[in-house]
């Protein structure tokens, strides 16, 4: 009976070991559907706690930074961006020029809230792939090890087949104080933009705008060329 239970567990395992699931086939892709990506709903702005400090030094620093992110957010308003359109038609336009029929979806149903939750069942289009873009981050971080304010711009993409559980891709890519050199998901900042003090980011407002826009522009430009490799 040992040798028959041994046997027939052999059989088993020899049996798992040689099936493989095997990944869908890759389909042909001439048309892609985005959905577009939306704003940020505020900027954010955070000062690390340095490397060594004093009791409590955290909670000073938090609060002191959520005063700071209010007012940037304040003066922001006074002349918003639309940093999602930016970003959107970066990656569009990126893949068009490749050759690629691009589509973007227009009144989508949303989650209140969560703009960026979309039930992709609900979905209509005769697209190939749908790609849905979103913005992870914006604004400026002063690290522990840093004295200075940097921008950072941080966005998503995912493609896949709708009704299929395979994604084509799926990466997120940073701008900014978050990259890191020689990776493929990073994107360094120019040096200019960087800011000693909080006055300086309130005294440069617009050129911190325009590193936001350069984040957008950036990121989309190496997301549209990622996915057109992805797809192809």
């Amino acid at each position: 009976m040992k040798l028959l239970v041994a046997v027939l567990a052999a059989v088993v395992l020899t049996a798992c070991a040689s099936h493989k699931s095997q990944s869908l086939p890759k389909p042909v892709v001439h048309r892609i559907a985005i959905i577009p990506a939306t704003n940020p709903r505020t900027y954010t702005l955070y000062n690390a706690d340095p490397p060594i400090g004093y009791p409590g030094q955290h909670w000073v620093n938090k609060a002191d930074s959520a005063n700071k992110e209010e007012v940037l957010n304040q003066r922001m308003q006074r002349q918003p961006l639309d940093l999602a359109a930016d970003f959107t038609a970066e990656v569009a336009d990126g893949l068009r020029s490749q050759g690629l029929d691009v589509i973007i979806l227009q009144n989508l149903q949303r989650t209140p809230g969560e703009p960026d939750s979309v039930d992709y069942d609900k979905i209509s289009t005769d697209a190939d792939v749908i790609l849905h873009l979103w913005i992870q981050e914006v604004g400026l971080y002063s690290s522990h090890t840093s004295a200075y304010y940097v921008p950072r711009f941080n966005a998503s993409g995912l493609v896949f087949v709708k009704g299929r559980d395979d994604d084509l891709y799926h990466q997120d890519i940073y701008y900014g104080v978050d990259a890191r050199k020689g990776k493929a998901w990073a994107i360094a900042p120019d040096s200019k933009f960087a800011y000693r003090y909080f006055d300086d980011v309130l005294d440069h407002l617009d050129e911190v705008r325009s590193s936001f826009e350069i984040g957008a522009h950036e990121v989309g430009k190496k997301m549209s060329g990622q996915i057109y490799d992805a797809v192809k």
